[in-house]
Protein backbone atom coordinates (compact mmCIF):
# COMPACT_ATOMS: atom_id res chain seq x y z
CA UNK A 1 0.00 0.00 0.00
CA UNK A 2 1.94 3.77 -1.17
CA UNK A 3 3.38 5.12 2.03
CA UNK A 4 0.47 8.46 1.07
CA UNK A 5 -2.12 6.13 1.68
CA UNK A 6 -1.18 5.08 4.95
CA UNK A 7 -0.85 8.05 6.14
CA UNK A 8 -4.09 9.72 4.69
CA UNK A 9 -5.84 6.91 6.66
CA UNK A 10 -4.01 8.04 10.05
CA UNK A 11 -4.47 11.96 9.38
CA UNK A 12 -8.53 11.31 8.78
CA UNK A 13 -8.34 10.48 12.40
CA UNK A 14 -8.24 13.49 14.95
CA UNK A 15 -6.18 12.46 17.01
CA UNK A 16 -3.21 12.91 14.15
CA UNK A 17 -4.51 15.66 12.47
CA UNK A 18 -1.50 17.98 13.49
CA UNK A 19 1.30 15.79 13.11
CA UNK A 20 3.08 15.45 9.70
CA UNK A 21 3.77 12.88 7.15
CA UNK A 22 7.11 11.89 8.56
CA UNK A 23 6.06 11.82 11.91
CA UNK A 24 2.94 9.91 10.97
CA UNK A 25 5.32 7.11 8.99
CA UNK A 26 7.78 6.81 11.66
CA UNK A 27 5.08 6.13 13.65
CA UNK A 28 3.70 2.57 11.73
CA UNK A 29 6.18 -0.41 11.44
CA UNK A 30 4.17 -2.07 8.43
CA UNK A 31 5.01 -1.32 5.50
CA UNK A 32 1.30 -1.64 4.41
CA UNK A 33 -2.04 -2.25 6.51
CA UNK A 34 -3.00 -5.38 7.76
CA UNK A 35 -5.88 -6.96 5.99
CA UNK A 36 -8.25 -9.40 7.90
CA UNK A 37 -11.60 -11.36 6.70
CA UNK A 38 -14.52 -12.02 8.89
CA UNK A 39 -14.24 -14.07 11.55
CA UNK A 40 -10.78 -13.72 11.83
CA UNK A 41 -9.41 -14.10 15.51
CA UNK A 42 -6.98 -11.85 16.40
CA UNK A 43 -4.66 -12.81 19.04
CA UNK A 44 -2.10 -9.97 20.79
CA UNK A 45 0.88 -12.43 21.91
CA UNK A 46 3.26 -10.89 24.33
CA UNK A 47 5.81 -10.16 22.02
CA UNK A 48 2.89 -7.49 20.51
CA UNK A 49 1.75 -6.23 23.45
CA UNK A 50 3.40 -2.84 23.79
CA UNK A 51 1.51 -2.38 20.30
CA UNK A 52 -1.46 0.08 19.83
CA UNK A 53 -4.18 -0.35 16.99
CA UNK A 54 -5.84 2.08 15.01
CA UNK A 55 -9.06 0.24 13.10
CA UNK A 56 -9.37 2.17 9.36
CA UNK A 57 -12.31 0.11 8.44
CA UNK A 58 -14.71 -2.44 9.45
CA UNK A 59 -16.27 -3.95 12.76
CA UNK A 60 -14.59 -5.78 15.60
CA UNK A 61 -15.37 -7.34 18.69
CA UNK A 62 -13.39 -7.50 21.81
CA UNK A 63 -13.96 -11.20 23.41
CA UNK A 64 -12.86 -13.05 25.78
CA UNK A 65 -12.92 -16.76 26.23
CA UNK A 66 -14.92 -18.44 29.43
CA UNK A 67 -13.74 -22.35 30.87
CA UNK A 68 -16.46 -23.62 29.09
CA UNK A 69 -15.26 -22.03 25.54
CA UNK A 70 -17.96 -19.69 25.35
CA UNK A 71 -17.39 -15.82 23.79
CA UNK A 72 -18.19 -13.51 26.24
CA UNK A 73 -18.31 -10.06 24.37
CA UNK A 74 -16.77 -7.09 26.16
CA UNK A 75 -17.04 -4.46 23.26
CA UNK A 76 -17.75 -3.33 19.73
CA UNK A 77 -14.86 -1.35 17.89
CA UNK A 78 -15.65 0.73 14.76
CA UNK A 79 -13.77 2.79 12.12
CA UNK A 80 -11.78 4.60 14.13
CA UNK A 81 -11.04 2.85 17.32
CA UNK A 82 -7.53 2.78 18.99
CA UNK A 83 -7.07 -0.19 20.69
CA UNK A 84 -4.30 -1.98 23.12
CA UNK A 85 -2.30 -0.34 25.79
CA UNK A 86 -3.39 3.01 25.53
CA UNK A 87 -2.63 3.72 29.01
CA UNK A 88 1.44 3.96 27.99
CA UNK A 89 1.74 1.75 31.12
CA UNK A 90 3.80 -1.47 31.14
CA UNK A 91 1.15 -4.52 29.75
CA UNK A 92 0.05 -6.89 31.48
CA UNK A 93 -0.95 -10.61 29.68
CA UNK A 94 -4.61 -10.85 29.73
CA UNK A 95 -6.74 -13.40 27.45
CA UNK A 96 -8.49 -11.13 25.20
CA UNK A 97 -9.10 -11.54 21.50
CA UNK A 98 -10.23 -9.37 18.41
CA UNK A 99 -12.67 -10.81 16.30
CA UNK A 100 -13.69 -9.52 13.16
CA UNK A 101 -17.31 -9.28 12.45
CA UNK A 102 -17.67 -7.11 8.97
CA UNK A 103 -16.51 -8.71 5.75
CA UNK A 104 -13.38 -6.97 6.27
CA UNK A 105 -11.26 -5.11 8.88
CA UNK A 106 -8.17 -2.48 7.81
CA UNK A 107 -6.10 -1.97 10.28
CA UNK A 108 -2.57 -0.22 11.37
CA UNK A 109 -0.64 -1.16 14.40
CA UNK A 110 2.41 0.80 15.30
CA UNK A 111 4.61 0.97 19.01
CA UNK A 112 4.03 2.49 21.77
CA UNK A 113 7.30 3.72 22.58
CA UNK A 114 7.14 5.19 18.70
CA UNK A 115 4.16 7.08 20.12
CA UNK A 116 6.01 8.43 23.16
CA UNK A 117 8.84 9.98 21.32
CA UNK A 118 6.38 11.97 19.09
CA UNK A 119 4.67 13.01 22.29
CA UNK A 120 7.38 14.04 23.96
CA UNK A 121 8.44 15.84 20.49
CA UNK A 122 4.48 17.45 19.66
CA UNK A 123 3.03 18.40 23.05
CA UNK A 124 0.18 19.62 20.81
CA UNK A 125 -0.40 16.03 20.32
CA UNK A 126 0.61 14.98 23.80
CA UNK A 127 -2.62 17.00 25.00
CA UNK A 128 -4.55 15.98 22.31
CA UNK A 129 -3.96 12.18 23.34
CA UNK A 130 -4.54 12.46 26.86
CA UNK A 131 -7.95 14.22 25.87
CA UNK A 132 -8.66 11.07 23.65
CA UNK A 133 -7.98 8.85 26.91
CA UNK A 134 -10.25 11.64 28.85
CA UNK A 135 -12.83 11.26 26.92
CA UNK A 136 -12.83 7.27 26.22
CA UNK A 137 -12.90 6.75 30.50
CA UNK A 138 -15.57 9.51 30.08
CA UNK A 139 -17.65 7.22 27.99
CA UNK A 140 -16.64 3.84 30.07
CA UNK A 141 -18.01 5.97 33.26
CA UNK A 142 -20.79 7.17 31.40
CA UNK A 143 -21.24 3.20 30.58
CA UNK A 144 -21.29 2.18 34.09
CA UNK A 145 -23.65 4.62 35.01
CA UNK A 146 -26.23 3.63 32.69
CA UNK A 147 -26.13 0.10 33.70
CA UNK A 148 -26.58 1.39 37.05
CA UNK A 149 -29.25 3.88 37.01
CA UNK A 150 -30.90 2.94 33.76
CA UNK A 151 -33.59 0.71 32.27
CA UNK A 152 -32.28 -1.97 29.98
CA UNK A 153 -34.93 -0.05 27.16
CA UNK A 154 -32.43 2.96 28.16
CA UNK A 155 -29.52 0.91 27.71
CA UNK A 156 -30.33 -0.47 24.29
CA UNK A 157 -31.24 3.23 22.91
CA UNK A 158 -28.22 4.63 24.18
CA UNK A 159 -26.16 1.26 22.43
CA UNK A 160 -28.12 1.92 18.72
CA UNK A 161 -27.19 5.76 19.17
CA UNK A 162 -24.20 5.07 19.57
CA UNK A 163 -23.96 2.41 16.84
CA UNK A 164 -25.46 4.97 14.59
CA UNK A 165 -22.82 7.83 15.66
CA UNK A 166 -20.17 5.86 14.88
CA UNK A 167 -21.03 4.66 11.63
CA UNK A 168 -21.40 8.56 11.06
CA UNK A 169 -25.22 8.01 9.63
CA UNK A 170 -26.80 11.06 7.87
CA UNK A 171 -29.95 9.46 6.08
CA UNK A 172 -32.55 9.38 8.47
CA UNK A 173 -33.77 5.78 7.96
CA UNK A 174 -30.22 3.21 7.69
CA UNK A 175 -29.88 -0.79 7.08
CA UNK A 176 -26.85 -1.75 9.45
CA UNK A 177 -25.59 -5.07 9.23
CA UNK A 178 -26.04 -7.45 11.70
CA UNK A 179 -23.26 -8.01 13.66
CA UNK A 180 -24.54 -9.18 17.06
CA UNK A 181 -26.63 -11.62 18.42
CA UNK A 182 -29.56 -11.30 20.74
CA UNK A 183 -26.93 -12.64 23.30
CA UNK A 184 -24.77 -9.73 22.32
CA UNK A 185 -26.31 -7.50 22.71
CA UNK A 186 -27.49 -8.78 26.32
CA UNK A 187 -24.21 -8.92 27.19
CA UNK A 188 -23.05 -5.32 26.26
CA UNK A 189 -25.98 -3.60 28.27
CA UNK A 190 -25.63 -6.15 31.15
CA UNK A 191 -28.97 -7.86 30.87
CA UNK A 192 -30.76 -11.04 29.85
CA UNK A 193 -30.87 -12.47 26.50
CA UNK A 194 -34.93 -12.99 26.96
CA UNK A 195 -35.02 -9.75 27.78
CA UNK A 196 -33.43 -8.28 24.57
CA UNK A 197 -35.91 -10.71 22.74
CA UNK A 198 -38.87 -8.72 24.76
CA UNK A 199 -37.22 -5.03 24.02
CA UNK A 200 -37.01 -6.00 20.08
CA UNK A 201 -40.71 -6.56 19.94
CA UNK A 202 -41.78 -3.79 21.33
CA UNK A 203 -39.37 -1.37 19.51
CA UNK A 204 -40.82 -3.79 16.71
CA UNK A 205 -44.54 -2.52 17.64
CA UNK A 206 -43.21 1.06 18.28
CA UNK A 207 -41.90 1.10 14.45
CA UNK A 208 -38.03 2.45 15.74
CA UNK A 209 -36.57 -1.31 14.38
CA UNK A 210 -37.11 -4.46 12.49
CA UNK A 211 -33.87 -6.90 13.98
CA UNK A 212 -32.99 -10.33 11.97
CA UNK A 213 -30.47 -12.16 12.10
CA UNK A 214 -28.95 -10.53 9.01
CA UNK A 215 -29.30 -6.24 9.43
CA UNK A 216 -30.91 -4.09 11.72
CA UNK A 217 -33.63 -1.94 10.16
CA UNK A 218 -34.15 1.18 10.81
CA UNK A 219 -36.82 2.96 9.70
CA UNK A 220 -37.02 6.62 11.60
CA UNK A 221 -33.41 7.39 13.58
CA UNK A 222 -35.14 10.45 14.43
CA UNK A 223 -36.76 8.37 16.80
CA UNK A 224 -33.41 7.35 18.78
CA UNK A 225 -32.36 10.42 18.83
CA UNK A 226 -35.21 11.73 20.24
CA UNK A 227 -35.26 9.22 22.72
CA UNK A 228 -31.93 9.21 23.52
CA UNK A 229 -32.16 13.36 24.01
CA UNK A 230 -35.09 13.28 26.58
CA UNK A 231 -32.89 10.78 29.02
CA UNK A 232 -29.44 12.68 28.96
Amino acid sequence: MPTNLKYWYLHDHQLFKNLSFGEIDALCILKRFKKSKKNELLDLPDSEKERIYFLKHGTIKLIKINEQGEEILIDLLQKGDLFGDLNLERPEANEEFFKVVSDEAIICTFYRDKLEEVMVKKPDFALNYIKFIGFNFKKIQNSYKNILFKDAKTRLMLLLNMILEKENVSTNSFILPNYLTQKDVAQLICTTRQTIITLFKELENEGILMYTQKEISIPDIQKIKNFVRNVK
